[in-house]
């Protein structure tokens, strides 16, 4: 019986998880150009940390705006929220 609870419980959670993601493509659509919108589709797959947070950018501007966003304002986005969550490596050499 716990089992069935368990595995019920993260059914309903992995549900939930995607009705947040479909909502979140479907208010993307609306605030993005189509091939902005593409573009966007792509970085979810590749990498899901940076199309969390650059939705989140985009829908403020969006907002901001009040009109769809294009794909090159898209890329300034991507671009300014790569360059804040990403830091530099560096790596340097020090001789005896």
């Amino acid at each position: 019986m716990e089992e069935d609870d368990g595995l019920d419980e993260a059914r309903k959670k992995k549900l939930e998880a995607r009705k947040a993601e479909e909502q979140i493509k479907a208010t993307l659509r609306m605030a993005l150009e189509d091939s902005a919108y593409d573009r966007m589709m792509n970085v979810s797959h590749a990498n899901r940390e940076l199309f969390v947070t650059a939705a989140r950018h985009v829908l403020a501007v969006y907002k901001r705006a009040g009109r769809k966003l294009t794909e090159s304002e898209l890329l300034a986005v991507l671009k300014a929220v790569k360059g804040q969550t990403e830091t530099e490596t560096r790596i340097t050499f020090h001789k005896k």
